[in-house]
């Protein structure tokens, strides 16, 4: 596990850490996993947060929706956390669910109303794939593609299950290779700045659509094409276009 600047502030005073330790306590009774996994998200998030030069009360509204983005998860039964993702399509609906139950769960605290945007909306894909909504682009909120990126990392590099384990620059590739589909690129560009400063990630292979391998790609270039990759996909979501990305 990766060590990384503990952002200890919260979004608003009042009850706010309260709660969080609350909530938080019934996720580490019902999954210890799952609560070291909201712990390591937050930070990763505020991370990347600082990275984008975003104000302190940003990165605590970030922090905080990323503490809390998985507490929709005390709805779902332990015999499907402990499968995921080998679930079946009613499982996995089940688990779906749990953007929607974590909302639910906040929606009448008053400390918490600038956050649940951001837990709805954080497995929402820059591609407009992903859900609830299937929210496209800049219409997904910035902290809730801040939290999709550290959520996936941490997710496959401290796995529930070792058969599907990977390791860092592993990771790293993965959300390279999906920059412009699931991942908002500027996001990834500023997490990889972030937890490896530097860059220094092994080339990435590239495949033709025949599934053979052609030349490979620095991390460094995958990163300069970032801010295209994002324009471009702007445009789509304003025009309605489709185009596929090489």
């Amino acid at each position: 596990m990766l060590s990384i600047p503990q952002y200890l502030d919260f979004a608003f005073t009042g009850k706010t850490k309260e709660i969080c330790s609350f909530f938080l306590e019934l996720l580490q009774r019902k999954n210890g996993a799952l609560y070291l996994h909201s712990q390591q998200v937050a930070n990763y998030a505020a991370s990347v947060a600082a990275k984008l030069g975003l104000s302190r009360k940003e990165i605590g509204i970030i922090r905080t929706a990323a503490l809390m983005h998985d507490i929709g998860l005390l709805s779902v039964p332990n015999s499907i956390l402990n499968k995921f993702p080998y679930l079946s399509t009613r499982e996995m609906a089940q688990y779906k669910r749990h953007c929607i139950a974590g909302c639910s769960m906040l929606e009448n605290m008053e400390e918490f109303s600038g956050v649940i945007d951001l837990i709805r909306s954080h497995h929402e894909k820059w591609d407009g794939t992903g859900y609830p909504k299937r929210l496209k682009g800049v219409n997904i909120p910035l902290g809730a593609r801040i939290i999709s990126v550290a959520d996936y990392y941490d997710s496959v590099i401290n796995p529930c299950s070792a058969q599907w384990q990977k390791s860092h620059q592993e990771a790293l590739q993965e959300l390279l290779s999906a920059m412009g589909t699931s991942f908002d690129p500027e996001i990834v560009k500023a997490f990889v700045e972030a937890i490896a400063p530097g860059n220094t990630i092994k080339a990435l292979p590239v495949y033709s659509k025949k599934g053979k391998k052609g030349k490979v790609k620095t991390a460094a270039a995958v990163l300069a094409s970032a801010a295209t990759k994002t324009a471009e996909t702007e445009k789509i979501a304003e025009t309605g276009e489709a185009k596929e990305y090489a």
